[in-house]
């Protein structure tokens, strides 16, 4: 499978298809598998992409059955013409659309293939505009204009091809355990893909992928692939799966634009005293891998720590590109006790006597940032998380705990929420919206 289609969004929330009666979803299925079957037999992709389509036209529980299938007989009830008041319509240009993206989606020779075999049981009349219809997914000179029922998915088809143009922004993120990694991954993100717990799990590098629009679904390839992976697909490791990488395939939701194309390449813990597998790797990442920038990720609570001086000494003396410190949890702290600017403050002090020359370092609250999108989102909150939102609300409105205000004066410039809804407030002062501009403007 091209590694290429983790990026890519499927094109099935206002598909066309979906307002039609079963017994007409179901055919339309068959000739899809009868292409898979025949021209992707043993492509992950095309078999797990067939069974979204077939969930998402039926249902869970579906009658779906694929038959003996003959293409020159059983595809004419599909491709006839369909009334509905005051027009008449068909479906012929749709198929040509989901055979290709299904079974040939990144290889322009077998849809070509597909083509030949769909286009000889249509009507001669229909000949040139499904050649036009198919030469425009890979031609935007090619117009469809006045073609309806294809606008959806051609749209579909021409943001993600669009978006796989352009050079990804590659993110290595580090830290000690503790710092709350995956909580900030989480919150950059705007779902649970990562593990919160502190646990000593199995030493792998999560690749964690931008995808060009919400598409509902999130992809996990974990020695299988998932194209619907659920809570605990995501939450526990493949153990059939020998390799030390797992890839997962998001669209990355927030409030600003995120169009762009981001690999995130968490890494293990490196002071996990259970398993030194988990340094081992992540320091072969920091020296093997070209990234655009690294962000170090701080526990506020916990500075200097003897564990991260003998991390970021590995990270000076290792990796030679751009590096953002990023302290986090720095919404714990009390007001009479602690200083947040004193403590960044510090941290520059810190860097700078170690090594690091001129360090950027700005404040998050990945805990705040991440309940912020999940009501911003719609997504529900327990009991706790319900509380520890308020509670952050209240808190982060104070002058002091808007971590918003610590950002470089353009970074600042560059991010305006307008709007005095509590969560989008929220959102604002966790500093997570100002660090993802900062990482959307490394290309």
């Amino acid at each position: 499978m091209n590694p290429i289609m983790l990026e890519t969004s499927q094109m099935l929330e206002d598909h066309p298809l979906l307002s039609e009666k079963e017994n007409y979803k179901i055919k339309y299925l068959n000739v899809l598998e009868y292409f898979s079957q025949k021209y992707s037999a043993n492509d992950p992709w095309a078999t797990q992409t067939l069974q979204l389509y077939i969930k998402t036209f039926l249902g869970v529980e579906n009658s779906y059955k694929y038959n003996d299938f003959n293409l020159q007989n059983d595809v004419k009830p599909v491709l006839a013409k369909k009334f509905r008041p005051f027009k008449f319509f068909s479906y012929r240009y749709c198929l040509i659309i989901d055979c290709v993206f299904i079974c040939a989606y990144g290889d322009k020779n077998k849809s070509e293939k597909i083509f030949s075999e769909l286009s000889s049981v249509y009507h001669k009349r229909y000949q040139k505009k499904i050649r036009q219809v198919f030469d425009s997914l890979y031609d935007p000179a090619v117009s469809i204009e006045g073609i309806e029922q294809i606008q959806y998915l051609k749209s579909c088809w021409d943001l993600n091809r669009e978006y796989i143009t352009n050079e990804p922004i590659k993110v290595i993120v580090t830290a000690n355990m503790s710092a709350g990694k995956s909580t900030l991954l989480n919150a950059l993100v705007g779902k649970k893909v990562n593990k919160t717990q502190n646990d000593a799990c199995t030493a792998k590098i999560h690749n964690i992928v931008n995808k060009p629009f919400e598409d509902g679904f999130c992809y996990e390839l974990d020695y299988l692939l998932e194209l619907d992976a659920d809570y605990h697909t995501l939450m526990d490791d493949n153990t059939d799966n020998q390799s030390s990488e797992i890839t997962v395939g998001a669209h990355f939701r927030t409030v600003e634009d995120n169009s762009k194309r981001i690999w995130f390449i968490d890494t293990p813990g490196v002071n996990s005293s259970q398993n030194v597998e988990h340094k081992v790797l992540t320091e072969k990442v920091i020296c093997n891998t070209s990234s655009d920038l690294l962000i170090y990720l701080l526990n506020g609570e916990n500075i200097g720590t003897d564990d991260d001086r003998k991390h970021l000494l590995f990270v000076l003396e290792h990796y030679h590109g751009k590096i953002l410190f990023v302290v986090n949890k720095l919404d714990r702290f009390r007001k009479k006790e602690d200083s947040i600017d004193g403590t960044l403050k510090t941290v520059i002090e810190d860097l700078t006597s170690i090594g690091f020359e001129g360090p950027n370092v700005v404040p998050v609250s990945s805990y705040a940032a991440y309940l912020a999108k999940m009501n911003i989102f719609a997504e529900p909150l327990d009991e706790d998380e319900q509380d520890e939102f308020e509670r952050l609300s209240r808190k982060m409105k104070k002058i002091e705990y808007q971590l918003d205000n610590y950002y470089p004066e353009e970074v600042k410039a560059a991010v305006t929420i307008e709007s005095t809804d509590e969560s989008l407030q929220l959102l604002l002062h966790s500093g997570i919206l100002h660090l993802e501009k900062i990482i959307n403007n490394m290309r």
